[in-house]
């Protein structure tokens, strides 16, 4: 995997990690299958919190290796901001997972601060590389994407 694909992956982390659903081809013009409906599941507190810090990510989502993030800290207010709802809000049984994720976000967040929004830097630092290739770091994440795709998606 590249720099730049470990930048977009990292940032969000396991908060953003998951994507909503598409149309299902049953509800494509010209198809002639008929429709499947699925249940929804109930929004919590803690989904809507999922829901926000996909929000506040999104500016730092689609940065590519060497391109700038634009009001980086207004951007990495709303990042922390977040993702302190997010891992106030978890159940018990996933919170040091969100804690241990947290801790290289806000490493990434600094670094983009300190360097003007320059993805360069992040890209570069050789603790986020070791942090993100720990298998404590990648199971944690994880059980966040399980849980959050078991419980918060429609």
């Amino acid at each position: 995997m590249t720099a730049v694909r470990r930048f977009v992956l990292l940032v969000p982390a396991a908060l953003v990690l998951l994507a909503g659903c598409g149309g299902s081809l049953a509800t494509q013009p010209g198809t002639s299958r008929p429709a499947t409906t699925t249940q929804a599941q109930a929004t919590t507190p803690f989904c809507d919190a999922v829901q926000a810090s996909r929000q506040a990510t999104q500016p730092v989502g689609g940065l590519g290796l060497g391109r700038g993030l634009d009001d980086v800290e207004a951007v990495a207010s709303n990042v922390r901001r977040a993702n302190q709802q997010v891992t106030a809000l978890a159940p018990q049984e996933i919170r040091s997972d969100f804690d241990r994720v947290n801790q290289i976000v806000e490493r990434q967040l600094q670094l983009l601060e300190a360097n003007g929004g320059d993805t360069i830097a992040v890209a570069r630092d050789p603790e986020i590389a070791e942090a993100r290739s720990d298998p404590e770091y990648q199971e944690a994440s994880q059980r966040i994407n399980d849980y959050v795709r078991s419980n918060c998606e429609t």
